[in-house]
């Protein structure tokens, strides 16, 4: 199976049982409803042998009004990717996109891998993932204040003994 067969496999996957839009996707892949996030992992897990998972990144996304539109709401996107391995191996990667102080189903019951991802992105970013067996700041001392790497957050604020 070639690479573009294997994305028309995914796409139509996903497409037919998980409601997403179908292709073209941009670079993170579809955005899919926060309910459906573990079904799908677990779908592709149990169905298409994605059973490496790959990556949690999460992004904050503050208030925002684009020329002429709608104000978009501060948001947390959250993209995951998981990997079938051995010969012909791909990527299936989508996100799932939450308001700022709604959590996200944890992926670690499914992976292992997905443990201190999460907690990482708790950490930095400040999403919480529901249910996760031990989600605690993992990079950041806990007395921390804040989330480095939302948008939001004060480049000049001083930590010691760093600053």
């Amino acid at each position: 199976m070639t690479a573009d067969e294997r994305q028309a496999r995914l796409a139509a996957f996903m497409t037919e049982r998980f409601g997403v839009e179908a292709d073209p996707w941009p670079d993170g892949g579809p955005i899919v409803p926060v309910e459906q996030h573990v079904a799908l992992a677990a779908a592709l897990q149990a169905e298409l042998g994605y059973t490496l998972y790959v990556y949690c990144v999460a992004s904050h996304w503050p208030d925002e009004t684009p020329k002429g539109g709608d104000l978009i709401p501060e948001h947390y996107e959250v993209a995951t990717g998981l990997r079938s391995v051995g010969a012909g191996s791909h990527v299936a990667m989508w996100r799932v996109s939450v308001p700022v102080g709604a959590g996200v189903p944890t992926l670690a019951d499914l992976f292992a891998g997905a443990d201190w991802q999460e907690r990482e992105q708790y950490d930095l970013v400040g999403v919480v993932f529901d249910d996760h067996p031990d989600l605690r700041r993992l990079m950041l001392p806990e007395e921390w204040v804040g989330h480095p790497l939302r948008k939001d957050y004060a480049i000049e604020t001083g930590h010691l003994p760093w600053r």
